[in-house]
């Protein structure tokens, strides 16, 4: 049931006409899913496949054309089956190249419907990045948070955060 909620909320609020006179772009920021412990670079555990499976049921409907992650596995995996599902590919980014990211979502998309996927610490820095007022802590065991960002002109820009 709160799946279909959040799914009908997501459909909706990307669906409503932009309230400013330029178009403007919604960003979808999550966490990689669950992964495994066993490397350096793990991949997802089979619970955070099923995690990403939801992603992509989520996301299906939200206009999404360009989706962003990082060059760690456990990121690609979790963006897969949204990429998957809308017959694209996603774009790796260095883990590090936070200013390259914010650069790109500002330039060459700035009027499209984004994803990312990026890592607990790096998502509360990307927030910030883009404007979010407030200090944002995920924890070490937290991979549930879908975080809804839709800049504004002149003000901060609205910020969801939403779990799946």
């Amino acid at each position: 049931m709160r799946k279909k909620i959040v799914i009908a909320f997501l459909a909706l609020f990307v669906s409503l006409p932009s309230l400013t006179i330029e178009a403007q772009q919604v960003i979808f920021l999550v966490r990689h899913a669950e992964q495994s412990v066993e490397s350096e670079d793990p991949e997802l555990t089979e619970v955070g496949k099923k995690r990403a499976t939801a992603l992509a049921s989520m996301l299906k409907d939200a206009g999404i054309n360009a989706i962003f992650t990082t060059e760690r596995t456990r990121a690609i995996q979790t963006a897969e089956p949204v990429a998957r599902s809308l017959s694209m590919e996603s774009k790796r980014l260095p883990l590090r190249d936070l200013d390259g990211l914010i650069s790109r979502l500002r330039t060459q998309h700035a009027q499209d419907r984004v994803l990312v996927v990026s890592h607990s610490l790096v998502l509360p820095r990307l927030l910030k990045a883009l404007g979010h007022p407030a200090e944002v802590t995920i924890a070490p065991k937290e991979y549930d948070n879908v975080f809804v960002i839709i800049p504004k002109n002149r003000d901060n820009p609205m910020i969801l955060r939403l779990r799946y």
